[in-house]
């Protein structure tokens, strides 16, 4: 056991010590035409080594070969590997080694070297088709024509689709040029990366050399094993060390395959039906105004799901409407109504935008329209009522005429003025049109009845500006007095003739209440007279039948008294 563990320390030394050594080896061993050995050109390569070379880069990726270098003095070197055997030899006994002789890489060796770059390039596109399940396919086609396959593909949706090819990267530009224009209707994005592994690469193999010279060492070591549990030992490290091996292996690998066939991702978008839509014209709003949005389109065939998206212009978040028509028939539509509000004309005029997308069995269709919103300030029309000359006498009195009287301004912008004098009593408003250039208004009117409560007066004034419709009032009250009529030494002829009316109204008002109450109780007055009527039948009918029987009883006792007086 002290001697398998003694050996894969040393192992472990000897393949550190041969991966830094054989980095600079590997290079130039991998670049064509350069030397084996860079300390002696003409010295050929360990054994080892030449044995776990790796294998050359696909024609695809690789750089043209450089031309040979011309040989130089032969020099002795002292190969890592070369010192395998005589590790495995002197278990036991201490180990040494010498200097690892230093890489010399001339001008031109260096410029060889890097000639040859491993570049991994990637592309991602996207493109608007005709028909996603034919292009897909398309694609596909020309992909393995160019000598390259399908990674992946997906066409579950008849209005996208994606798939992802590889191709032989010296085709790639003009596979990208040729073969996907003509299949492209448009292209919407096209991005190219690359990728430089060489480093990654050529320190991979590297590696490689040092691990199968390693595994050379311990092939050795388990055919010398003396016993079960040494030979155990060693299989178990070897085995590690195979694991090792085949990750490297396979990562080379991969390096080698997407360097010489390059990866193109494609997603692909049908073309859209165009939808005409139509926002309506240019339109002009206040600050503050509550403002409603419609649009109309024209709905396609076979188109049945919409979303329609509003940008008002003026940095608020778009607002977005989900709608489904029942019907796919083609027809006129009209968006559903979206509300807005302007919050400052600072930056007025503002772009307004709707944009409406469709989709159903026809596939995708859109349409966008565009108007201009102008937002200002709406002006503000100030409204003054003289009241005073009408309080100055006591009020009004009833079938009096009085002239009420308004002032109001005139800002800049304002058209189409109106007044209206509405008093309140239910009487026809007065309207009309202000002079030009005046700011006062006068009306006349008179008060048929007085009552308690005032009368409302209000003077309108309205007017048509950019922002829109401007509107304006002012209003007082007005106590509306009997007449006083002819008053003669204090007596007044229609204070008498209004108090006769009144106490004729009361008594009228008292007749109607009991003629109400009457007719109200007509029916229990009727019961009550029938059974007062019956009660003096019977009580008369009674006092017959009494006297009848009186009578008759007298006249029995008299017949039987002349009896008595006969015999």
């Amino acid at each position: 056991m002290k001697f398998v563990t003694t050996l894969i320390c040393a192992l472990a030394l000897v393949l550190t010590f041969a991966g830094c050594s054989s980095s600079a080896e590997s290079i130039a061993t991998s670049a064509p035409g350069l030397p084996a050995n860079p300390g002696n050109p003409a010295a050929p390569a360990p054994a080892a080594a030449q044995e776990a070379a790796p294998a050359p880069a696909p024609q695809a990726m690789a750089a043209p070969a450089a031309p040979a270098m011309p040989p130089a003095a032969p020099a002795p070197a002292a190969p890592a590997a070369a010192a395998m055997p005589q590790v495995a030899a002197s278990v036991g006994a201490s180990i040494e080694f010498a200097d690892a002789p230093v890489a010399q890489f001339s001008e031109e060796q260096a410029a060889l070297v890097a000639q040859k770059r491993i570049i991994v390039r990637t592309v991602n596109m996207g493109i608007v088709v005709a028909n996603v399940s034919d292009a897909i396919a398309e694609i596909g086609r020309a992909a393995a024509a160019q000598g390259g396959w399908v990674v992946s593909a997906d066409r579950s949706s008849t209005h996208s689709g994606f798939i992802a090819v590889r191709v032989p990267a010296s085709m790639l530009d003009d596979f990208v040029d040729t073969r996907i224009g003509a299949i492209a209707l448009e292209v919407d994005t096209h991005n190219s990366t690359s990728t430089d592994v060489t480093d990654e690469y050529y320190d991979l193999n590297a590696r490689l050399d040092s691990l199968k010279a390693t595994e050379g060492a311990l092939i050795r070591l388990l055919d010398r094993a003396e016993d079960v549990e040494d030979a155990l030992e060693v299989q178990r490290e070897l085995a590690a060390l195979q694991a090792e091996i085949e990750a490297h292996l396979g990562r080379i690998k991969l390096l080698e395959e997407t360097s010489a066939f390059s990866l193109i991702n494609i997603s692909l978008t049908v073309a859209p039906l165009d939808m005409r839509v139509s926002a309506g014209t240019d339109r002009t709003l206040s600050v503050g105004e509550f403002a409603r949005f419609r649009a109309k389109f024209h709905q396609p065939e076979g188109i049945d799901e919409f979303t329609t998206t509003w940008d008002f212009g003026d940095g608020a978040p778009p607002v977005t409407i989900y709608t489904s028509v029942a019907s796919a028939d083609p027809g006129q539509r009209t968006t559903a109504t979206v509300n807005h509000t302007y919050d400052d004309d600072r930056d007025s005029p503002y772009i307004v935008q709707v944009k409406i997308v469709g989709t159903g069995k026809a596939g995708l269709a859109e349409g966008s329209d565009t108007f201009i919103a102008t937002v200002t300030r709406i002006p503000v029309i100030e409204v003054f009522l003289d009241a005073g000359a009408i309080y100055e006498d006591g009020g009004v009195e009833e079938g009096e005429e009085v002239e009420y009287s308004g002032a109001f301004t005139r800002p800049d912008g304002l058209r189409d003025l109106r007044y209206k004098w509405d008093f309140g009593d239910g009487s026809r408003a007065i309207t009309g049109v202000p002079v030009e250039g005046e700011t006062r208004v006068s009306a006349k009117h008179i008060y048929a009845n007085s009552r308690p409560i005032p009368y409302t007066v209000t003077l309108t004034i309205t007017a048509e500006s950019d922002a829109g419709r401007v509107h304006s009032a002012s209003s007082f009250d007005v106590y509306v007095s009997e007449s006083r009529g002819l008053i003669v030494g204090g007596w007044s002829a229609g204070d008498t003739a209004k108090t006769a009316v009144r106490a004729l109204s009361v008594v009228g008002q008292a007749l109607g209440s009991a003629l109400i109450w009457l007719a109200i109780f007509s029916p229990a007055w009727l019961i009550v007279g029938g059974v007062v009527f019956v009660v003096v039948r019977l009580n008369n009918r009674r006092r017959q039948q009494q006297n009848a029987l009186r009578l008759r009883r007298q006249s029995q006792s008299g017949g039987a008294a002349d009896g008595e007086a006969q015999a």
